[in-house]
């Protein structure tokens, strides 16, 4: 794939849509941009306000610290969207409560 990057679907479950993510934006770069009021704060890896159940796929994760994110969070399959990456299509499920 030279000179071009890979782009995946996300699902975002709480509004049952779908949206095109490239493989080098994060899921919640992808959803703002979309129009999708996905809750987040920091959008840094900081402050867990975007954190997901990652229902379905494979993403990768970009540096954060690990008071927003443990290694056993993950393991359960938890994600924090403003630094995952889609590895393939995937469906997301926020868990933070947000009006609607």
């Amino acid at each position: 794939m030279t000179g071009t990057s890979a782009t995946f679907q996300v699902t975002i479950a709480n509004r049952g849509r779908t949206i095109a993510c490239a493989a080098d934006q994060t899921i919640l770069q992808a959803a703002i941009a979309a129009g999708i009021a996905y809750p987040f704060a920091c959008a840094t890896g900081n402050c867990a306000t975007c954190i997901s159940k990652l229902d379905d796929g494979t993403v990768s994760l970009l540096p954060r610290t690990d008071a927003a994110l443990r290694e056993a969070q993950v393991r359960a399959g938890l994600t924090l969207t403003c630094r995952a990456q889609p590895r393939s299509d995937v469906t997301v499920t926020w868990l933070a409560r947000v009006a609607d």
